[in-house]
């Protein structure tokens, strides 16, 4: 997690649910996350509708340029990547993990600024599969941020944390490389959009 409001955001996340799975939407208290509350969001968790946004913080809508509560998320984003955010909400909802993805967005004018996403599971009513809390913030704020609106945004790397704890990363580089046997993968991995994703320790 590279952006404060992602650590931040998890931190309180994770203090709401305490042993269960997911926090229930009441539990979340936005005066508790006031200094980032500009850039969290809700999602109704309806993959059919396209995932829309029931509440968007006022920094999510500067940077997009516009209201973003009743538009679809998934609309945000382009061919493989929609499929990939697809799956990791599907992720998400179905095994109550977390989602931190790294995302690049693009202005008109050629601008771009380094973004970070996460996404979090919440129940509704005693309900899963029906809220997600999410997060998007740049990394570092450039300055024309807010002013020349982002039109497309691209993935570049995405994390999925399950409840026990352990990672299972993906895009993310490392010192010593390993290449393994093809035969030694088979069956092993997930497949979430054009990620794979494999078991693994922290």
């Amino acid at each position: 997690m590279k952006a404060i409001t992602t650590k931040e955001l998890f931190g309180y996340w994770n203090r709401l649910r305490g042993a269960r799975a997911a926090p229930e939407r009441s539990d979340v208290d936005p005066g508790e996350i006031r200094s980032i509350l500009g850039d969290t969001f809700i999602l109704e968790a309806n993959g059919a509708a396209g995932y829309p946004f029931r509440l968007s913080g006022s920094r999510i809508c500067a940077i997009t340029g516009h209201e973003m509560r009743g538009e679809h998320f998934l609309s945000l984003w382009r061919g493989p990547d929609r499929a990939t955010l697809l799956g990791a909400l599907e992720t998400v909802s179905d095994d109550a993990a977390v989602a931190v993805l790294g995302a690049q967005g693009t202005t008109d004018l050629g601008r771009r600024v380094d973004l970070e996403l996460a996404l979090l599971p919440l129940r509704h009513r005693g309900r899963t599969h029906a809220r997600i809390l999410g997060s998007l913030a740049p990394v570092e704020t450039p300055y024309w941020l807010g002013a020349c609106p982002v039109t497309r945004f691209d993935l570049s790397s995405l994390r999925m944390i399950w409840p026990s704890g352990r990672n299972r990363s993906f895009s993310d580089p490392s010192p010593e490389p390993v290449t393994p046997a093809p035969h030694a993968l088979a069956g092993l991995g997930r497949r979430i959009g054009r990620f794979l994703v494999f078991d693994g320790g922290r």
